[in-house]
This record gives structure tokens, C-alpha cells and sequence, in this order.
């Protein structure tokens, strides 16, 4: 059904979404200490547990809590306000929620899309919002990762097909990315056309920008590579943070006729990677886009070496999962000042009382270092996260405990900033690659593009329904 449409519209677009990753990583430890269970009692079951460890350092004082957020990179804004995703209670909307009550604890309420509400809180007001009438669960917003670009006009054939009169002209193409730094020098230098339409869905709604302040210069990349495919298509850069901002720009095409769509990001933890749309995640996205005649391209990830799956396996009794029959840990080589980034799921979609929890020990496995203790108790996503900077350089160790759980259930790891030791190639695409509206596009070395294989580091299918993934792949390193 999705192929026709795709074989159609490649020549115009031609593949795009290139990955590259080159990161280090340490041989295994032997797994000994992992005692140290941290209990729940205090972690409220509306509150993603970091949330409640943030604001329970703000109590203490604003340094300890500054410095704590600062660690756990976790964005703290003026008024000691955070941004937090608000999610109703299972079959409700948003408009359930009590926005008077909101606004009376210090919200600022931003936008809402569905059962997603995303709002600027007071840290030490968290748990109070948490107990609102028809609050199902406070979280932090999404981290999606920008995916590495790269070119291959000559490579692809594409400039045959420019030769041949197709260069995208009457075709609008937007690249739906997370920063556009830098576009001025690109124009001026010819790498961009003049044309180009700016647009920031990250506020209320989507509006004109000339994205003059911004920092990050993934999405221009990415722009580059696109006009270098299809010179004469119409580009439209639109700049977005989380689930609810891809929601307003794919509206945005929509409303625009945009008929193409490269979004060169990762995201994790908003399914089981079947395809699934829960929650305005960026699934549910990329296949209404679909649905409305969009071609949505994405890369596939660049987690093949990043990524982690098995079952849980306790052949020791002790709670912890055997990553190997000798081994409770999983290992990652960071570098001081590296932010470790990871995620874990596991087969018990969309809400579940099956509870896992993640920790993160230093590099002698004596201490934990941050943990991630999210209550599942029937009415939360099965997953936890975490994010920590590094003090010192060496090896990491990663251990999932099962806390309460009454069966072995299928465990996915992500990692990334870091490569994973062990790691796991197959099945390690990321969201929204594994939506069955997506053309997932995967990387191939250009010294070997006629023959293959796909690169190391590039994610792999298939989906754990078993759908095939990717659907095409593309040249890197050139």
C-alpha cells in the first residue's frame, strides 16, 4: 500500500536522511555490588520519579536544586518553573484537566493536543498539580535526537534525474527538525535558496521566524542536503522541541499543501516500536501525515550499536537482569562532561502495574550515580529514562531491576550519546521509523554503495511486529 507512493515520489525527493555515528566503547565488567535497591515510598505514582527527586531538591535550597537539575540536564526556566507534559486519565482529553486550578499553582499552560497537555510549572507546586482532577501521570517532554546527514547526489543517480527535468520544481518539501542556526551564511554562500520559508512551532502555534537566535544547525544541514536533491522543490524549514510541536507542524503541511516531509530525528520511548500510535507520539503523526497524501521520509536511527533487547532473565534469584549469564550490566565508555542519555521500554503497552527500574552506577560499581523509579502501578507508560553528566572519564555500568512484575517481559535499551556494551543490532530503529507511513531510510557507505552492507552504526529492522525496515538506504561519508 505505502510502496506505490514512495517509488513515485523518489525521484523527486531522493533519499535524504543519511545517519552517522562514530563512538567508542569498553569491554565488559563483571557485574558485583548491585545491592542497592532504592525503595518507592516517596516517589509519587503521577510523577515521573526525577520530578519528584528535582523538586525534593528544591525544598532543600535552590543551589542543591539548580545543581541538581544541571546534572540530570534537566531545562529549568525562569521563576524556577519546568516544562512538563500533563497527561489526562485513560479515555479523557485534556479538557478534563481543571486549567483554573492550573493557573492558580503557577502554570503557564503552552498547548495540548488530545490526552497531551504541555504547561510551564512552579517545581516546588509538582506534586500538588500531580493530585488535579483528571491528571493521569506529569512528565518531562520528549528528547529527540538529531540524526547526522550527509549527501549523495552524483552516488544516487540524482543528478540524472535533474539532467532528465525532474528537480522538484512545484513541489513543497519540508524538513521538520530541532534547529536552523545558521542560515543566513547559507543562502549567502549559495548552499540554500533565498526562498525559503521559516516557520517556529514551538511556541502556541506555528509562526514566521528568521530563527536569528538560534544555536543548533542540524535542520540546516539537512536543508543542505535536501535542496542539493531537489533544487527546484520549495523548502520549508520548521523548527520543533517535542511530540505536540511535530504535531502542530505536521498540521501546518497539511494546511500549507506541503507534500513531503524529511524529519532527520530519533525518538524513544513513546511505543514499543510496532508502529503503535499512544499519546500524540510522533507515530500517530507521521501516519495521519500519511493519511493526508504526505510522503513522511526518516531515518531509521543510528542506534545498531546503541541499542540493547532480551528478555529479563534473574537466574540468580536476586532481582537484577542478567544481561548474560555471568553479567548484570550493561556498559557504556563516556567521556568527562558527556551526557549519558537512556531509555527503556518494555512489552506491556500502553499502561501497566509491570514494574522495572533503571539505575546508572559509577565506573567501580559502588555507587549509583542516578536511577530512574517511575511507579507503574496500572495507569503509567511502562518506561524509564535517564540523563547524567558525567563527572570523570571511564566505563558506566547500566542494571534493570525487576520491582514488581509478575512475568519476564521483552526489554529495549537505548543509548543515544554512547554505544552500548553489550549491544544488539537487530530491531534498533527508532520512533517514528517504525510507522507503517514512514519511508525509513538507513546508510551505506559510499566506498561500498553498489554492493552494501548497511553501515555498523545504522539502526536496523524489523519492527518488533515484524515489519520489514528500512524501506530504502542512502550514501554516507561523501
Amino acid at each position: 500500500m505505502y510502496g506505490n507512493r514512495y517509488q513515485e515520489l523518489l525521484p523527486i525527493f531522493g533519499t535524504t536522511t543519511i545517519l552517522l555515528l562514530t563512538i567508542s566503547f569498553a569491554s565488559v565488567a563483571s557485574a558485583k555490588g548491585l545491592n542497592m535497591v532504592s525503595e518507592k515510598k516517596g516517589i509519587h505514582p503521577k510523577l515521573e520519579s526525577v520530578l519528584t527527586e528535582l523538586q525534593e531538591e528544591y525544598e532543600k535550597n535552590t543551589v542543591t536544586g539548580q545543581e541538581f537539575a544541571m546534572k540530570r540536564d534537566i531545562r529549568v526556566k525562569d521563576q524556577d518553573k519546568v516544562t512538563v507534559f500533563l497527561i489526562s486519565e485513560i479515555g479523557k482529553t485534556t479538557d478534563a484537566i481543571d486549567k483554573k486550578l492550573l493557573r492558580a499553582y503557577g502554570a503557564n499552560i503552552i498547548k495540548s493536543a488530545d490526552n497531551v497537555l504541555k504547561a510551564d510549572v512552579p517545581i516546588n507546586r509538582l506534586r500538588q498539580i500531580a493530585d488535579v482532577k483528571a491528571i493521569s501521570y506529569i512528565r518531562l517532554p520528549d528528547r529527540p535526537v538529531p540524526l547526522t546527514q550527509s549527501q549523495g547526489v552524483s552516488l544516487t543517480g540524482a543528478s540524472s534525474y535533474h539532467s532528465a527535468g525532474y528537480t522538484g520544481s512545484g513541489v513543497k518539501v519540508a524538513v521538520i527538525d530541532l534547529g536552523f542556526a545558521g542560515l543566513s551564511s547559507a543562502i549567502s554562500s549559495g548552499e540554500l535558496p533565498s526562498n525559503v520559508v521559516k516557520v517556529d512551532c514551538t511556541g502556541i502555534s506555528c509562526v514566521s521566524t528568521d530563527f536569528s537566535l538560534e544555536t543548533g544547525k542540524h535542520g540546516t544541514g539537512v536543508a543542505e542536503v535536501v535542496y542539493d536533491m531537489a533544487p527546484g522543490a520549495q523548502l520549508y524549514l520548521i523548527k520543533i522541541d517535542d511530540r505536540l510541536d511535530l504535531k502542530d507542524a505536521k498540521d501546518y503541511c497539511i494546511s500549507n499543501g506541503i507534500k513531503i516531509i524529511n524529519h532527520s530525528v530519533a525518538w524513544s520511548n513513546t511505543n514499543f516500536y510496532r508502529g503503535e500510535c499512544y499519546n500524540v507520539n510522533p507515530v500517530c503523526t507521521a501516519d495521519k501525515a500519511y493519511s493526508n497524501g504526505i510522503l513522511w521520509v526518516n531515518s531509521i536511527g543510528n542506534a545498531a550499536k546503541g541499542h540493547y533487547e532480551g528478555t529479563f532473565t534473574d537466574s540468580d534469584g536476586d532481582g537484577w537482569h542478567n544481561v548474560s549469564a555471568n553479567d548484570e550490566t550493561i556498559n557504556i565508555s563516556a567521556t568527562a562532561g558527556d551526557t549519558i542519555e537512556v531509555a527503556i521500554t518494555w512489552n506491556a503497552w500502553p499502561t501497566t502495574n509491570q514494574d522495572y527500574d533503571f539505575y546508572l552506577y559509577n565506573s567501580s560499581l559502588t555507587e549509583v550515580l542516578a536511577s530512574s523509579l517511575n511507579r507503574q502501578t496500572g495507569t503509567q507508560s511502562p518506561t524509564e529514562s535517564i540523563s547524567y553528566s558525567v563527572p570523570n572519564t571511564g566505563t558506566y555500568y547500566l542494571s534493570i531491576y525487576k520491582y514488581n512484575a509478575t512475568s519476564n517481559h521483552q526489554l529495549e535499551v537505548y543509548s543515544w550519546n554512547h554505544d552500548l556494551t553489550p549491544a544488539v543490532a537487530s530491531s534498533s530503529l527508532s520512533n517514528p521509523a517504525d510507522a507503517a507511513g514512514v519511508m525509513a531510510v538507513a546508510a551505506i557507505g559510499y566506498w561500498f554503495w553498489t554492493t552494501g552492507p548497511q553501515e555498523s552504526f545504522s539502526s536496523q529492522g524489523p519492527t518488533n511486529d515484524g515489519r520489514t525496515k528500512p524501506e530504502i538506504s542512502g550514501p554516507d561519508y561523501v
